[in-house]
């Protein structure tokens, strides 16, 4: 049977560790009648509660298949994804929130796709986006603006809710950067890929803040693009508006018609110096991630590891 690594990171999800348990064996046996063995696969990213707790005591007493992971403290999600990987020998992975928006039974559905078609990775699409309208639209114009980058490989509905086969993990684990959104670095290695819509459950209480969103919107620009260029265009655009400016000015000083005025310089400075802000920080939010990427550091420290009803499977 084909091992089946149910990969959940979870930080400060206690109210939903228990659902979580109980959902994964209402559905476990179906996957034994599919020829897959599913075990859980549980990465505490350093929370404060007592999610490890509950996950634990969880385990033992619901007699749940399970490798259980305690980060040190909090490396984020792309980092928890990546420890499991790492960490956890299976046959097939996939990636589900701890706040029950990607909802298991999604699962068969990229389980036959993937068997159907042949190919190494099945991808679930947001059909919609299960928050307000401000976020909606953010959201939607966060994509607009990678399309103008050309940045292919995140699309809107992309989500880390992934099914994979060994061979994409392998070679995953085998590319060096430390800083990388992980939807993107699946698709960006090129395996053939199906897509299947899904409509995500709405959850109070997303750990996923707009500060978050826009660190992983400006990594995702800066490692998928070459957003650096954007510079090169907009110091050709002014100077081109430079020139323009300069001309009508030497027209009005040969016509003796030039107008002074404390107006026209304060908005051309403003500008300018907008303008250079802009450049500047677009320089140092790469340099930030080159910094970090050369210092090397480990992506995350293991606290904890434990196996439960593991036997047999592998692990």
């Amino acid at each position: 049977m084909r091992r089946l690594a149910v990969v959940v990171p979870f930080f400060n999800e206690e109210k939903r560790i228990v659902p979580l348990l109980e959902g994964f064996l209402s559905f476990r046996e179906r996957f034994l009648q599919r020829g897959v063995c599913p075990f859980l696969v549980g990465v505490d990213d350093g929370s404060r509660d007592r999610s490890w707790l509950l996950f634990k005591e969880g385990l033992r007493e619901r007699g749940v298949p399970a490798v259980a992971l305690r980060l040190l403290r909090n490396f984020g999600k792309e980092a928890a994804l990546s420890t499991a990987l790492r960490e956890v020998e299976a046959d097939l992975y996939v990636f589900l929130d701890a706040d029950l928006q990607t909802p298991l039974e999604m699962v068969f559905p990229l389980l036959e796709a993937l068997d159907r078609e042949g190919v190494e990775v099945a991808a679930a699409v947001k059909e919609r986006e299960p928050y307000g309208l401000l976020r909606r639209l953010g959201t939607r114009s966060f994509f607009k603006l990678l399309e103008l980058f050309g940045v292919k490989e995140l699309e809107e509905g992309a989500s880390d809710f992934l099914l994979i086969t060994r061979r994409v993990r392998d070679r995953f684990l085998e590319l060096p950067e430390k800083q990388f959104v992980f939807r993107s670095l699946i698709r960006w290695l090129g395996f053939p890929e199906t897509r299947i819509p899904f409509s995500p459950g709405r959850v109070e209480g997303s750990r996923f803040s707009y500060s978050k969103l826009f660190h992983l919107g400006i990594r995702t620009l800066v490692t998928f693009s070459h957003v650096l260029r954007v510079n090169f265009f907009l110091a050709v655009f002014y100077w081109a508006l430079s020139l323009i400016y300069a001309g009508v000015i030497l027209y009005n000083k040969i016509t003796h018609r030039i107008v002074t005025g404390l107006a026209s310089t304060l908005l051309l400075m403003l500008l300018s110096f907008g303008l250079l802000f802009f450049m500047i920080a677009l320089l140092g939010e790469v340099v930030t991630i080159l910094f970090e990427e050369v210092k090397n550091r480990p992506l995350s420290l293991i606290a904890e590891r434990e196996s439960h009803k593991m036997e047999g499977l592998g692990s």
